[in-house]
């Protein structure tokens, strides 16, 4: 994984051959030095990937911001770019920026703490190079700032992260721009790949990340759908309170050691000459095991979903291939698999289902 580099190397690092601004001293200085100036002159980044859900209390990273900046004050200035060097880039915006003269890039969150508790002025520090035509970066300072502070929708980060393979040529630069790792841009790309009515799903959470990446493998948008909504559903079954394995009932083993036992030693004449304690060591018989594996683990046997659940999740990848072939063996015919897969199924269901089994059918067949 590539390691992690501070903003000023990843936002401020030398620009692409033939920029304009590859000298050390032009990539380290401010075009403006930080200056104060009055909120109503500033808005927010019209494209800022974060929801109204991010500047409000019930977002504890924002309430702490919040909750310090009025503390302390404002630590550090927002990056902002000038109404014309922003526009220029992003023309389309032109109705959202109106007459403001400042436009937040860095610090969106600070910007919208400083409004929420009533402040009048801000902090800010121009970089209208960020618009740069030979070295466009303002859509990786939004990726940076939001993947290393704090998560980016996962969808829109795709998004992002897709202009930015335009412009860079390889995923491998990409993640280097934003330091990932190239297996964590190439599985965010593949969400680009998801049905429509997916994308929300997988940005509002109801969705796993990991397992939207894998249905964006699909090609087939209605099968996407109809895995979709099984994961869905599956999430939101409350989940069963787990069985604590317990052991049968039996007498404690006496552990011969700590209980030693006792005998009496007689002299050679056939007197007791004394009383003598002797720790004898007596080794327990050896016993079998009576507990089966059934009772060891408490198995779902009249619930066919939570049962293979259980099976899946014990057996590797062969043990998992001898299972599934078993029931092939097992069943009584093609009628008898017919009617165990179709089972309360609907007819949506049955065909997704169908394209899955012929595409499993050619994978089969591909190499034999």
């Amino acid at each position: 994984m590539a390691a992690k580099k501070p903003w000023a190397d990843l936002l401020d690092g030398p620009g692409k051959p033939g920029s304009k601004r590859t000298t050390a001293a032009d990539d380290t200085k401010p075009d403006v030095p930080p200056t104060t100036v009055h909120m109503h002159t500033i808005i927010g980044n019209p494209e800022n990937p974060r929801t109204e859900a991010d500047y409000a209390d019930d977002d504890e990273d924002f309430r702490e911001l919040k909750e310090s900046m009025k503390s302390v004050g404002q630590l550090q200035p927002a990056v902002v770019m000038s109404r014309t060097a922003f526009l220029a880039v992003k023309p389309e915006f032109a109705d959202q920026v109106g007459d403001k003269q400042w436009v937040v890039v860095l610090g969106n969150r600070r910007f919208h703490a400083a409004k929420q508790l009533g402040w009048t002025k801000f902090e800010i520090r121009v970089r209208d190079r960020l618009g740069n035509e030979d070295d466009d970066k303002i859509d990786e300072a939004v990726v940076i700032e939001n993947i290393h502070r704090k998560n980016i929708p996962p969808y829109k980060e795709a998004v992002f992260l897709q202009r930015m393979l335009k412009r860079h040529g390889s995923q491998e630069k990409v993640a280097e721009r934003i330091g990932k790792s190239q297996m964590y841009v190439s599985n965010r790309l593949a969400l680009l790949d998801l049905d429509p009515e997916l994308r929300d799903a997988v940005d509002t959470k109801q969705l796993k990340v990991k397992t939207a990446e894998r249905i964006a493998k699909i090609q087939d948008p209605e099968q996407q759908k109809v895995i979709a909504a099984e994961e869905i559903r599956k999430a939101q079954e409350p989940k069963a309170p787990r069985k604590r394995r317990t052991t049968p009932g039996g007498p404690p083993v006496q552990n011969p050691v700590l209980n030693p036992g006792t005998e009496t030693k007689a002299s050679s004449g056939g007197v007791a000459a004394a009383e003598a304690e002797v720790t004898v060591v007596a080794v327990p018989e050896p016993r079998t095991t009576t507990t089966s594996p059934t009772e060891a683990i408490a198995l779902p046997w009249q619930d066919g979903e939570a049962l293979m659940n259980a099976a899946f999740d014990r057996l590797d990848a062969q043990q998992r291939s001898a299972f599934i072939l078993r029931y092939f063996q097992r069943s009584t015919g093609i009628d008898a698999v017919i009617a165990d897969m179709s089972g309360n199924l609907t007819t949506e269901a049955r065909t997704s289902l169908a394209a899955i089994l012929q595409q499993v059918a050619a994978g089969l067949l591909k190499d034999a």
